[in-house]
């Protein structure tokens, strides 16, 4: 895997993605025993596109901030308070 093909991964726009082309997100395994490169490195191995992956019925592409300071689990809150104020 090239950082060029890490690029183009991370501009595709949903619509172009491919089902057949993903990995399915229930298939990897992750060991949480391992150092946090060995896990980055698992995952990578073992994902078609590092940025999309299938999940079910759907299609989940991820993306990155870059410059923030946010991490995951702030985000994750932020979503779920917003949940909870449209319900």
């Amino acid at each position: 895997m090239t950082m060029e093909q890490l690029s183009e991964w991370q501009k595709l726009p949903i619509m172009e993605l491919r089902r057949e082309e993903l990995s399915n997100i229930e298939e990897i395994v992750i060991d949480s025993t391992k150092s946090r490169k060995q896990r980055v490195q698992s995952f990578l191995e073992q994902v078609k596109n590092p940025f999309a992956q299938n999940v079910g019925e759907y299609i989940l592409q991820i993306g990155y901030l870059e410059g923030t300071e946010e991490t995951l689990d702030d985000r994750m809150v932020l979503l779920v308070r917003k949940q909870t104020t449209i319900l």
